[in-house]
């Protein structure tokens, strides 16, 4: 039997495997090009095939990138989504070697990956655009305030190349010109997006909303639209297709203007035209991001299309699928491991479980599994949580229980967060816009009742840490959190009829507290070194056995354990089993965020373990050392 073409997939994670899935189904062999740590990844695995592309970076080098598809022999390279599958100079390198491109020619990609040349696209097609400067650079600082002044407050600082929500800078008012034209050229720079700016008026409580195309260099088809207004620092998080609340006239001009944009950038493949809408339901062009995106999903599971399979379609063929009325509403969430509670901070490292529901409606494009790393060197994205239902309540309230119920430990991640947009009421009666996200918060807080009693069923099912258990009256147990988080609660273990019944304690007396099944489904509990790693949708927790040690200097608490207060790796060692330490004194030391992080002895006391060594790469509140105290290590 023959084999059929080979595909290479230049990207890594979840998307890597999703594109292989299809590419496999239509008789593709998919083989994945990769950077070193990602060898061993789960996308290594799902495809199958691996060709190396070199050391942490080399991903988004088109030359390497061009090497490995050839030394795999590769017929078709795919980029998937990010800044190389928006790179002209990676299509242009794929043409010259005779490998077919899953993607738009160099012109388009030049023109799509310059916005001011985008707008003027736009102009030609007589599709709206905003009020706008010219482009301006580093060194144009006297036209700055001007060019602000001419377009009137509030408005937008863009960098003119590159996307993904880099180098956009908001701008109120007149004093703020310089700094934010110089914060989205700094960060423009970090992304290799270009030195040029350009001035942009500002749609106050806008929507994002963006129509999906596909094209054959010449003529165009929208494929739906999508909803994409929960962003958080211009970076979208939850999106839903269709866009909802929209009058059917604002539909039909969008797609039209879509169409019209699709044909003016000359695309070849599957590409999306974003918008914004005012108040008024006015249309807005923003940009087109002549590729696949993150939030594809949405727009396959209302429409029944496989975009991926359009792609590679539009390869061999100038036939363009036909469109189709969306079915019922979907919406997808973006699950990173980052902390919410800590500014957002990313949050690499192992994850220990991982374990995703089964529910109706329920799509998981995921680029992990237990066991493997999250690596500090990309985008944190861990997967899509996707759901499908026949309205948009009754999605959010099945993505609610979807997210509800995963079970992950060993990295923190944004699920509370997600959690908290799905319940704002903004969101819930559509209300929101691109704003919105920003104010959403959520604050740490120690374990509720469910947490808690889910610990001590599993220390009941271990049959350790809480015994001995009492032939009459409860046994009762206690548990802490870190010395930051300053709680304990109590558990009693009670002999019934049937067994044991575990109580939690509530202030006035101990309750039986199960808590509600999709919080109690959705807990997972890691045994670790001295106690538990415990995450839930509200968040993620160390628990450790006993009481709090009380220093009565300060009336502070610890329980002698220093923890690592994010990710990060151990620079020095200073601390020795069995040595006398007084409080204060540097026990170890390490560096996060570029950020150098002294561990210092709580309290007076000995040295009961070291838990780590220099250069090992630590994860968020994982054991370094552990002090008794003075007293403790006197008897």
């Amino acid at each position: 039997m023959s084999l059929g073409p080979i595909l290479a997939i230049a990207n890594r994670g979840e998307i890597a495997a999703r594109i292989a899935r299809t590419a496999r189904a239509l008789g593709w062999q998919p083989v994945a090009l990769l950077g070193d740590p990602d060898l061993e990844s789960y996308a290594a695995r799902a495809i199958g095939r691996v060709e190396r592309i070199g050391p942490a970076g080399s991903e988004l080098e088109p030359a390497l990138v061009v090497a490995a598809a050839l030394r795999a022999g590769a017929t078709a390279l795919h980029p998937g989504y990010g800044f190389l599958s928006e790179r002209a100079d990676l299509s242009q390198a794929c043409k010259d070697a005779g490998i077919a491109f899953v993607g738009p020619s160099p012109e388009t990609l030049t023109i799509c990956g310059d916005k001011v040349a985008t707008r003027e696209a736009a102009r030609h097609a007589d599709v709206p655009i905003l009020a706008a400067s010219e482009p301006l650079t580093f060194d144009d600082r006297a036209a700055w305030d001007a060019a602000a002044r001419e377009i009137g407050f509030p408005l937008m600082a863009k960098v003119v190349s590159g996307g993904g929500g880099r180098g956009l800078r908001v701008i109120q008012h007149a004093d703020d010109v310089e700094s934010a034209i110089e914060s989205a050229l700094r960060e423009a720079g970090a992304s290799a997006a270009g030195t040029r700016v350009y001035l942009e008026k500002l749609v106050s409580g806008a929507r994002h909303v963006e129509v999906q195309i596909a094209g054959n260099g010449q003529d165009s088809v929208a494929l739906g639209d999508r909803d994409c207004s929960i962003q958080r620092r211009h970076q979208k998080a939850i999106e839903e297709a269709p866009a909802f609340g929209l009058s059917d006239d604002t539909r039909a001009a969008l797609h039209q203007y879509a169409v019209k944009m699709g044909s003016a950038v000359g695309l070849r493949g599957v590409g999306t035209v974003e918008f914004l809408l005012g108040s008024d339901d006015t249309p807005v062009f923003i940009e087109v991001n002549p590729r696949l995106q993150v939030e594809h999903t949405v727009t396959e599971e209302v429409t029944g299309i496989d975009l991926v399979a359009i792609q590679l379609h539009l390869l061999s063929s100038d036939d363009l699928p036909e469109p189709t009325v969306p079915r019922g509403h979907a919406i997808q969430a973006r699950l990173y491991a980052e902390s919410a509670v800590r500014g957002f901070t990313p949050s690499p490292g192992k994850i220990t479980l991982l374990d995703w529901p089964s529910l109706p409606g329920l799509r998981v494009d995921a680029g992990y599994e237990a066991g493997d790393s999250v690596p500090s060197f990309y985008d944190s994205l861990v997967a899509k949580v996707i759901v499908h239902a026949p309205d948009r309540a009754a999605a959010i309230k099945r993505l609610q229980e979807a997210l509800a119920r995963v079970r992950i430990a060993g990295i923190d991640t944004n699920r509370p967060w997600l959690r908290a947009v799905l319940n704002d009421e903004r969101f819930r009666t559509m209300a929101h816009d691109v704003q919105t996200a920003n104010d959403v918060t959520v604050q740490e807080a120690p374990p509720g009742d469910a947490e808690i009693a889910a610990v001590g069923l599993r220390v009941r099912s271990d049959g350790s840490s809480a015994g001995p258990f009492r032939v009459v009256g409860d046994a009762i147990h206690v548990l802490h959190g870190n010395e930051a988080d300053g709680w304990q609660r109590r558990i009693a273990y009670r002999r019934t009829a049937d067994g044991w019944q575990v109580l939690v304690d509530e202030g006035e007396g101990f309750a039986d507290a199960n808590g509600d099944a999709a919080v109690r489904a959705g807990i997972a509990i890691v045994e670790t070194g001295g106690g538990w790693d415990v995450s839930s949708v509200r968040g993620r927790w160390q628990v450790s056995n006993g009481p709090l040690i009380q220093r009565a200097e300060s009336g502070a608490a610890s329980d002698g354990v220093l923890r690592a207060p994010m990710p990060g790796t151990v620079v020095a060692v200073h601390a020795t089993a069995g040595a006398v330490v007084k409080q204060g004194d540097a026990l170890a030391v390490m560096v996060a965020m570029k950020i150098e992080i002294v561990l210092a002895a709580p309290f007076d006391g000995v040295i009961e373990r070291v838990h780590c060594a220099v250069n090992d790469l630590v994860s968020s509140r994982q054991p370094l050392v552990t002090v008794r105290p003075a007293e403790a290590s006197d008897n």
